[in-house]
């Protein structure tokens, strides 16, 4: 009796009270998860909604698109390409330099698929605007691994700045590689992210394909490799992880760098075979050795220190400051890991990959400002084209630094101090180097206020200037302030509108604005196609200015252009009666080839003239 009464009382109301909880529980689990998947929900239609802001960009620009925007270097790529599929542009190719390869993979098959060109340019386009969302996804997925706290709305349209850096709009919608190589960085990030959290033989793999594909894309990108390498070693001695996976990329490392060598000396040899070895060598880390050389005295290195500054300007301005910002975070971060690794304690992978991604930006700054150095254009100082692929993931750094900073007032005022001390010295490098020219697109992030008929330099330094830290204060505030409150993480969408206005303003004056002339210029393709028989030959009149000519052999596809230089005229007098040939607009033989041909064809760039008379 004494026991069931035990059980009717004291027990009863125990099992009533745990019965209670567990129903609580099960309540809160149930509204946490509601709670969850509605935060998610959200989340994947602001990522829906950065996507079809994407698409909407693409489809206002491919319809104002046709051919190349920079020329030679587009061709170069499409060259290699257009040797896996068998035709021979071998003759055009060799006008220009050795561009490498890696690009090519992806061009091949979209090169096989559309045999005229502009659906094959417009298809490798669509190509860029898919990687952009693929990045998208791999930057959800970078802050997920590092930042797992981060709200997953916030997550969404930080990945959304990222990739609306204007200049990659920009680079999507033409066929340079800087679009491929915005895309890879951001893979090669994620990858080793995965890579450290949970070493695996697949990622492993992946890892150093990634790594040995983005330098066969461009061997300027050897400061990544080499960063991930130097990386991966000091993780090694610090933790200790698999030896024999880290062995394992190690081995793939160097079977794929080995294979792209290989690839590369057969692309030269059939592509470029033509080629001036000097123009070749240009393009080449051999012919490096020698500007070292100059740069290893005291006005070399004063030089140099200019040519850094130059690209630290641009990808601050770029950047809307936020390169400093992350910048300044990844070098905190870095004396973290390195006080943990002297304390032997183990660091965070965010610390391993701050290690990564400074060794990496200084590497190629370093790159970046070797390959140019003694170049006399103003553009060339501030030449941040070779380094802003990696600018993507440094933005994303930079929100970060500015949603964790406790002093953000200071933080700006110190940056726009340094932005403003750097134009001095920037002006008085000019000034001593006498540099003149500026290519926009060579600068393209900081173009916007560039006036290239009437360039006044000292204007266009003070003006970038200003707007660069106007936009800096406003960027920075806007990150600041959405940190401040839930329901405050929707003005991070200004950036996003910032970013796309610069990013069509750019492409409305380059790339639009070039394809206006390559629409006139698609006339004499078109004429060729039309009148030229199988047996008649295609001939390009070189008389230096041969640049323009590339998209001519791109638009022709299988029809091979001939170049004959200007001194073999009587060559192409001999055989009037069954050749096309392609003159530039100034050549210096209109009045030869009027005589010489019945018709006449005027294009932008070019004449074309075919129908020739019978000669004696």
């Amino acid at each position: 009796m004494h026991c069931g009464k035990g059980f009717n009382g004291k027990w009863r109301w125990r099992i009533i009270n745990d019965a209670s909880v567990i129903h609580y529980n099960s309540i809160v689990r149930e509204r946490s998860m509601r709670k969850f998947t509605k935060t998610r929900t959200k989340a994947d239609k602001h990522l829906l909604f950065i996507i079809f802001i994407l698409l909407g960009i693409y489809q206002y620009g491919i319809g104002k698109i046709c051919g190349f925007t920079m020329v030679p270097d587009e061709f170069g790529y499409w060259a290699s390409a257009a040797e896996n599929v068998g035709y021979d542009w071998s003759e055009v190719a060799s006008l220009g330099s050795y561009y490498s390869f890696g690009y090519s993979f992806v061009l091949t098959p979209i090169l096989w698929a559309f045999r005229d060109g502009v659906s094959a340019y417009r298809a490798a386009v669509t190509v860029n605007m898919l990687l952009m969302c693929v990045s998208l996804l791999l930057f959800t997925g970078i802050i997920r691994r590092l930042f797992p706290l981060t709200d997953r709305v916030k997550q969404a349209l930080i990945s959304g700045i990222a990739v609306f850096y204007p200049v990659w709009i920009f680079n999507m919608q033409m066929t340079m590689a800087e679009a491929m190589l915005m895309f890879l960085f951001v893979l090669i990030t994620y990858l080793l992210i995965c890579f450290m959290q949970k070493a695996k033989i697949v990622t492993a793999v992946f890892l150093a394909a990634a790594l040995a594909y983005i330098y066969s894309v461009h061997m300027r990108t050897a400061g990544v490799l080499i960063a991930c390498v130097i990386t991966l070693i000091i993780w090694y001695a610090a933790e200790s992880p698999k030896r024999g996976i880290l062995l394992l990329f190690f081995v793939a490392l160097l079977i794929f760098v080995t294979c792209a060598a290989m690839i590369k000396e057969s692309t030269v040899t059939e592509v470029f075979s033509n080629a001036d070895s000097q123009a070749l060598a240009d393009n080449d880390y051999s012919s490096q050795w020698g500007k070292i050389q100059q740069i290893a005295t005291v006005c070399g290195i004063i030089q140099l220190v200019n040519q850094v500054i130059g690209k630290v300007f641009y990808l601050g301005l770029a950047s809307f400051g936020l390169f400093y910002w992350g910048m300044g975070w990844i070098v905190k971060r870095c004396f973290i890991l390195m006080t943990k690794v002297i304390k032997r304690k183990k660091p965070e992978v965010e610390e391993w990959i701050s290690l990564f991604l400074l060794l990496a930006m200084t590497g190629e700054i370093l790159i970046g400002s070797i390959y140019i150095y003694g170049s006399n254009t103003v553009d060339t100082l501030i030449y941040g084209r070779y380094d802003e692929f990696l600018m993507p993931v440094f933005l994303l750094a930079g929100i970060i630094a500015i949603d964790r900073s406790r002093q953000i007032f200071k933080g700006i005022l110190a940056i726009g101090i340094c932005t403003v001390l750097e134009v001095p010295i920037l002006l008085n490098a000019i000034e001593a180097g006498k540099m003149n020219g500026l290519r926009g697109y060579m600068a393209a992030g900081i173009s916007y206020l560039l006036k290239e008929d009437n360039l006044d330099v000292c204007r266009f330094f003070t003006d970038t200037c200003i707007l660069g830290l106007g936009v800096m204060f406003l960027t920075t505030f806007l990150i600041w302030l959405s940190g401040k409150g839930r329901n405050l993480v929707w003005l991070v969408t200004g950036i996003l509108a910032v970013e796309i206005i610069a990013g069509l303003q750019i492409s409305n004056h380059y790339t639009y604005q070039v394809n206006r002339s390559n629409f006139v210029d698609l006339t004499i393709a078109e004429e060729i196609f039309n009148h030229a028989g199988a047996e008649d030959e295609v001939v390009y009149l070189d008389e230096g200015n041969f640049q323009y000519i590339d998209f001519l052999q791109m638009q022709l596809g299988e029809r091979t252009v001939r170049v004959m230089s200007a001194d073999k005229w009587n060559d192409l007098k001999k055989k009037a009666k069954s050749v096309f040939v392609i003159a530039d607009i100034d050549t210096a033989y209109k009045e030869q080839l009027d005589e010489l041909f019945r018709k006449c064809v005027r294009a932008n760039s070019f004449y074309l003239y075919y129908d020739g008379k019978e000669t004696v």
